[in-house]
């Protein structure tokens, strides 16, 4: 009987499978990358996807493959272009992706850019490189997609050499095209292999215009200091200064050009992709997010903008810069869709598919991306912004949320969205969500400008009542005197020990020298009241941290820790104050540890001063004000930084010069001891791994 069942379910079994072997394979997987954006804190987080890798082709349909290509476009009926460069020809293909044209390998020796306007091809060609004279061209191809004949739907028109410019002659100019845009005016926008002065605008008659779109000269505070120190030194050869050049160019459908340079970026902050228009204005943030190795980049249409590194990174940015989307990558050996062995160009149809080149040796292939509904709904309320429909952006990012709620772009969408229908506080809730502070301040802007038309006249005769009732009180009390007995109380609690000797720190603000010898040769402040008034210190800073206006707030609550935050604090003062202390004794000072601590103390008196008035501040001003916070928090610093000039000098007796020396001394001692920290640190940190280790590898072998 059990040999009867175990043979029926065999045959089960192999029914099944040869049922499931008849039927139409489908494959269901994840994809082999992660997509990213940024969140409200800058960083990037894991979001849904947003395009799927559809299609890897390595093999086109004449039985052709490509080799080194170098670039590629799409045209407005969505034909391919791609410039073959290893194979010295141009490759076209049609919406289906089928072979349509091939070209150029007579008359080329290395297309490394693309360009179609109107159905006219403009390929940059490098050239060979191999003499000077060996100069590359841009060469004009006609292309006709309703010749029968496969011979005769590509008709060559000219070859472009060097452009004509009396400039460029005195340049010692070498023509090596790498890159190539051309508008409707059948103006060409070239980039040149090693051209430092920007893009090369160049008419159709091979007339050099003038340079375009040029990357600024960055001169780091090291370089600027070696300038001046050997400026007229004949011994030193100093390294020029000069701009790094562009390494790509797109032009859009509304005037705008984007530029790309491959360069060196620290913590993926940048200006290596720029949108200019044609005053060469940037468009873009000099810190936004990005990558150095950036190759070539893609309008969208809906105002965003693609780019991919030469590792296969493709991100998406929306019309101000800001990161949409991150997704793909390097991959391997093995042909995984959607990761690359090395990308080169990428470009966009009017389906809204994704069309990346890896033009490694190995690969030499195609991928082609195709949106999610995710990214269809974004880029959908991106262009309904753009045309002005506000009410239906707001919609259409709602949707958006259900599809991923902790999508920070959503919620500054919807917070344009009321922004633009003047619904500024609902504006105001969004944007605090999305930690879109520049938009916040707009609004905010706006609420505040709508209260105070309304109330600028309560606001005015309140004030005038306020000086009435002050001019009142004070003439009063100079006949009367009531005021006195609200003074006594104030005058017994100042009586005692504790408050007397915190009133006695705030003398430091109007009278520095005598505070200091009174604390330092009397002893009219404890030590006991200086750690009190560190801790009030310490507390008007984390209220500070709380407190501060939105706007101008960079602290994540939610991510601080309490100790770290108070110890950045403290513990920078007391390291002073041993320092100091330190370098006093071998400079014959005269303060001792406790007259340094307290007299140190006294010159940070200022903040209280002064930092609660910056913290309310913060809470009324917009952006556009900006420079009241800043004003506010640097002369606090400049005086407490005064004081603390003037108090070192008082505690150890010192001259102007012994006081800046000490100071110096001081600020080095300060390194000393923090790298010695830092050392006992690591040391300590190592033993007690190893001790953990031992111990551990006693329990497993017990």
């Amino acid at each position: 009987m059990k040999t009867r069942r175990l043979l029926l379910l065999m045959i089960c079994f192999l029914l099944f499978l040869g049922f499931a072997a008849t039927q139409p394979t489908t494959v269901s997987a994840l994809s082999a990358y992660k997509t990213f954006t940024l969140d409200r804190n800058g960083r990037l987080q894991e979001t849904n996807e947003a395009y799927e890798a559809i299609q890897m082709i390595r093999t086109f349909s004449d039985g052709s493959t490509l080799n080194g290509a170098k670039d590629l476009t799409v045209d407005e009926e969505d034909y391919l272009y791609i410039a073959d460069t290893g194979n010295k020809r141009i490759l076209i293909l049609d919406p289906a992706y089928q072979v349509v044209a091939k070209f150029g390998s007579d008359k080329m020796q290395k297309p490394m850019g693309i360009a179609v306007v109107d159905d006219v091809i403009y390929i940059a060609d490098y050239g060979q490189a191999v003499t000077n004279q060996d100069i590359g061209a841009i060469h004009i191809y006609n292309f006709d997609k309703e010749a029968a004949d496969l011979e005769d739907r590509v008709t060559f028109v000219k070859s472009l050499s060097t452009p004509t410019s009396s400039l460029l002659d005195s340049e010692n100019f070498l023509f090596r095209p790498m890159k190539i845009a051309v508008d409707q005016n059948q103006t060409m926008y070239v980039t040149n292999e090693g051209t430092t002065n920007g893009v090369l605008m160049i008419n159709q008659e091979n007339r050099f215009i003038n340079y375009f779109a040029s990357n600024p000269i960055k001169i780091s505070l090291w370089k600027r200091l070696q300038r001046i120190l050997y400026q007229n030194n004949p011994n030193v050869n100093l390294a020029k200064n000069i701009p790094v050049p562009v390494t790509n160019i797109a032009l859009d459908n509304r005037g705008y050009y984007y530029t790309v340079t491959s360069t060196i970026i620290e913590d993926n902050q940048g200006d290596n992709i720029k949108k200019v228009n044609t005053g060469g204005t940037n468009f873009y943030p000099d810190d936004m997010f990005t990558h150095g190795s950036f190759v070539d980049s893609w309008p969208g249409d809906v105002g965003n903008l693609y780019a991919v590194t030469s590792g296969g990174t493709i991100v998406e940015y929306d019309s101000l810069g800001n990161l949409l989307f991150q997704f793909a990558g390097l991959g391997t050996g093995n042909d995984r869709l959607g990761l690359f062995l090395s990308a080169s160009a990428i470009a966009q149809n009017t389906q809204g598919n994704l069309f990346v080149i890896d033009d490694n040796s190995s690969r030499n292939a195609l991928h082609i991306f195709q949106e999610t509904p995710f990214a269809v709904k974004v880029h959908d309320a991106l262009r309904c912004y753009n045309d002005a429909e506000y009410v239906e952006s707001i919609d259409i990012w709602t949707e958006v949320l259900r599809y991923n709620s902790m999508f920070d772009m959503a919620y500054r969408g919807i917070g344009l969205g009321y922004l633009m229908n003047e619904e500024y506080e609902l504006a105001l809730d969004y944007f605090e969500i999305a930690n879109a502070k520049a938009e916040y301040s707009e609004a905010y802007w706006e609420i505040r400008n709508i209260w105070l038309i309304d109330h600028i006249d309560g606001i005015l005769l309140t004030l005038l009542l306020l000086v009435a009732f002050g001019a009142i009180i004070h003439y009063t009390n100079k006949k009367f005197a009531f005021l006195s007995a609200i003074k006594q109380p104030f005058q017994r609690l100042l009586s005692l020990k504790y408050p007397r000797e915190m009133a006695m720190m705030f003398r430091f603000v109007r009278h520095p020298f005598d505070t200091c010898y009174e604390v330092k040769r009397r002893n009219r402040v404890s030590t006991l009241s200086g750690f009190i008034f560190l801790i009030a210190l310490v507390g008007l800073y984390l209220i500070g941290m709380v407190l501060t206006g939105f706007i101008f707030n960079q602290v994540i609550i939610e991510e601080t820790v309490l100790f770290n935050e108070i110890m950045k604090l403290v513990l920078p003062f007391l390291i002073f104050v041993l320092s100091n202390y330190l370098v006093s004794s071998l400079m014959e000072g005269e303060g001792t540890m406790r007259a340094v601590f307290l007299n140190s103390l006294g010159a940070l008196t200022p903040i209280f001063l002064i930092y609660p008035l910056v913290i309310l501040l913060s809470n009324v001003i917009t952006l556009n004000e900006s420079f009241l916070y800043s004003f506010g928090l640097t002369f606090m610093f400049l005086w407490s930084l005064g004081l603390i000039y003037f108090n070192i000098k008082e505690t150890h007796n010192y001259t102007v010069g012994q006081t800046i020396v000490n100071l110096l001394l001081t600020l080095l001692m300060m390194i000393v001891i923090i790298i010695t920290l830092i050392i006992v640190y690591l040391m300590v940190f190592q033993v007690g791994t190893f001790v953990s280790d031992i111990v551990k590898e006693v329990i497993i072998r017990e």
